[in-house]
């Protein structure tokens, strides 16, 4: 009973006894080919930490150990995120590669071997689009539009301060039709001419 004292770890709050905790951080080293001389690299890209444990399920009762080990098969299974807590913490982490051994040298439990790989997971690059009011653009707004219903030229007779802009609005025309059928300058509308603003 010493020995399950030795190397008490948790995997996600479960208590696991490990034997041996292999920890791997490896880089990768790019390279890029020269004519004369060695390989060029510009960087190092970090490699996920990868650790291996062994050990041993150990519980008091055969039922104990077949739900620890139906425990740890559903995080493997489900994708669960693992946090370990041995020698060092890890966190993080996915677990695969569970087995289990029967030992005549272990009673009650089983000889384990996992490996824990550290993901890191994707936020979502999705945002929801804003919510507009769908409305038609409304021109001229605030302003009365007169309408010609009887499809009948409508004449103005140039007042002193009158301007194509002033006119358009009156009468709901565009000041540059205006213009064109009046025919004069913008900046001398001669007062008392009689022009069409419809």
């Amino acid at each position: 009973m010493a020995e399950e004292l030795v190397g008490k770890a948790q995997l996600n709050g479960l208590l696991i006894h490990v034997t041996s905790e292999d920890a791997n951080f490896d880089v990768d080293i790019p390279t890029h080919k020269v004519e004369k001389g060695i390989d060029l690299s510009d960087h190092v890209e970090r490699k996920p930490e990868v650790v291996k444990l062994s050990g041993l399920l150990i519980r008091p009762t055969n039922e104990r150990v077949e739900s620890l080990i139906s425990k740890l098969k559903n995080i493997e299974i489900k994708g669960q995120l693992v946090t370990y807590e041995g020698r060092r913490i890890y966190k993080n982490m996915l677990m695969s590669g569970l087995s289990i051994k029967a030992s005549s040298k272990v009673m009650n439990g089983y000889n384990f071997s996992c490996t824990l790989t550290e993901v890191r997971i994707a936020q979502s690059s999705y945002v929801a689009p804003e919510i507009k009011a769908v409305t038609a653009p409304v021109a001229e707004a605030g302003r009365k539009q007169t309408e010609n219903k009887k499809g009948k030229e409508v004449y103005h007779v140039i007042k002193k301060g009158d301007t194509f802009s002033s006119l358009g609005q009156k009468y709901g025309t565009k000041w540059q039709d205006i213009q064109k059928w009046s025919g004069y300058d913008p900046q001398k509308l001669p007062v008392g001419v009689k022009i069409r603003v419809v």
